[in-house]
C-alpha cells in the first residue's frame, strides 16, 4: 500500500471528480494518473508537460482577484443584443432567493475582465463558473474580515456571497451566474434581467456573454469593489446612487413584474403592513393573485417577501428598525420618492 498526503484543496478537486463519476474511488484516480505519467515518460514528453503546467500556474498567477474584480482597460469590450424573455418571465418578479444584488456587480465585473482577454466576445460557462464560485468564496472571507463598520442583521456586505462549501458555491452559480437556457422565472438573475446572454453553441458547449445594459452596469462606479475592496475604504452602502438608479430603471423596462412586486412591496408597508407578519399576509394574496405556475405557501411567500426586503434594503429604499426582537420595516427618503414610479 502507498500512503499519499494531499493538500486539502487538491483532495478536494479530486473528491469533486469522483462525486461526478469520472473515477469510482481515489484510488482510482491515483492509477489513472500514475499510469498518464509513466507514459510520458516513456514517450519523452513529460519536458513539455511541465512546461505546460508552468505556464498554466504563472497565468493564474497573473490573475488575482484585485486584477478580476478591477474595471478592464481600455479596450473594447463587444456586446450582444439581449435575447428577449418569455412573458411568463418577464411579467414575473424575481426570484426570493435572489436577496441581493451586490454579486451581480461582482459577477459582471469577472465577465467583463476574462472577455478582455478573450478573442471570442464570450466565455466558457463551465469554466467561468469553476472561477467565479471560487473567487466569490475568497471574497466573501475578505469581506468579513474586513468589514468593521457596525451593521444591524441583514445589512452585513458579505451576504448573498457563498461560503466554502460546494453547495454554497452551487446555489451562488444557480442564482447569480444562471445557466441556458433559461426555463422558468425562478433561474438566476443575469439572464432574468437580460444583463447577459447564455447560449448553448452547435459543439456542444456553453457560452456566456454581455448584454449592452450588462456593460453598462458593469462599468458604473461600485463602493463595494472600488472603494471597499480595491480602495480599502469603509463603505455604508454596497451600491452607489447610481448604481440604484440604474436596477430602478432597468428593472422597470426589463422586468416588469419585479418592478410591481416591489413597488406594491414598499406601498404596503407604507400603508401599514409594516412589520413581517402584516407583510406576510399582503404578500401571500399578491402571489397568490398572480400566474406564477407555482403553488404559494406561506414558505414560498415568505421566501419572496425575504428577497423583496433584502434588495429595496440594499438598495436603501427600506430600512429595518429593531426594538428587541420586533422589527418594522420604514420607507427611506429615496423609497418615498419612488413608490408608484419605482
Amino acid at each position: 500500500m502507498i500512503l499519499v498526503k494531499l493538500d486539502k484543496t487538491t483532495y478536494g478537486k479530486i473528491k469533486s471528480l469522483i462525486e461526478k463519476g469520472n473515477y469510482t474511488s481515489i484510488e482510482n484516480f491515483i492509477e489513472i494518473a500514475l499510469r498518464n505519467q509513466l507514459l510520458l515518460e516513456s514517450e519523452g514528453r513529460l519536458e513539455l508537460v511541465k512546461t505546460q503546467s508552468i505556464q498554466k500556474i504563472t497565468e493564474t498567477e497573473k490573475q488575482p482577484l484585485s486584477t478580476l474584480l478591477g474595471l478592464p482597460g481600455k479596450q473594447a469590450i463587444p456586446t450582444m443584443t439581449a435575447m428577449a424573455l418569455d412573458e411568463a418571465t418577464k411579467n414575473a418578479p424575481l426570484w426570493g432567493q435572489i436577496n441581493r444584488l451586490a454579486p451581480v456587480k461582482f459577477v459582471l465585473r469577472i465577465l467583463l475582465n476574462s472577455i478582455a482577454t478573450s478573442d471570442e466576445g464570450s466565455v466558457d460557462l463551465k469554466r467561468f463558473s469553476a472561477e467565479v464560485a471560487e473567487k466569490a468564496s475568497e471574497f466573501r472571507a475578505f469581506v468579513k474580515k474586513k468589514d468593521k463598520v457596525k451593521r444591524i442583521r441583514g445589512e452585513d456586505l458579505y451576504v448573498g456571497f457563498p461560503k466554502k462549501e460546494p453547495s454554497s458555491q452551487q446555489r451562488f452559480l444557480n442564482y447569480y451566474v444562471g445557466k441556458a437556457p433559461l426555463k422558468k422565472w425562478t433561474d438566476g438573475i443575469l439572464v432574468g434581467l437580460s444583463l447577459v446572454n447564455i447560449e448553448e453553441m452547435e459543439d456542444g458547449s456553453t457560452v456566456m456573454s454581455v448584454t449592452e445594459a450588462g456593460l453598462k452596469f458593469a462599468l458604473l462606479h461600485s463602493p463595494l469593489i472600488d472603494d471597499f475592496f480595491l480602495g480599502g475604504r469603509q463603505i455604508d452602502s454596497p451600491l452607489s446612487s447610481d448604481e440604484t438608479s440604474f436596477l430602478v430603471d432597468h428593472i422597470k423596462s426589463f422586468r416588469p413584474g419585479d418592478h410591481e412586486f416591489l413597488e406594491f412591496t414598499l406601498g404596503s408597508i407604507k400603508k401599514g403592513a409594516d412589520t413581517p407578519p402584516k407583510l406576510l399576509s399582503r404578500i401571500f394574496e399578491y402571489l397568490k393573485a398572480k400566474d406564477l405556475q407555482i403553488r404559494v405557501s406561506d414558505k414560498v411567500a415568505n421566501t419572496m417577501q425575504v428577497g423583496a426586503i433584502g434588495r429595496l434594503v440594499e438598495m436603501r429604499l427600506l430600512k429595518i428598525e429593531k426594538k428587541a426582537q420586533k422589527s418594522t420595516y420604514l420607507l427611506t427618503e429615496r423609497g418615498e420618492e419612488l413608490v408608484g414610479k419605482l
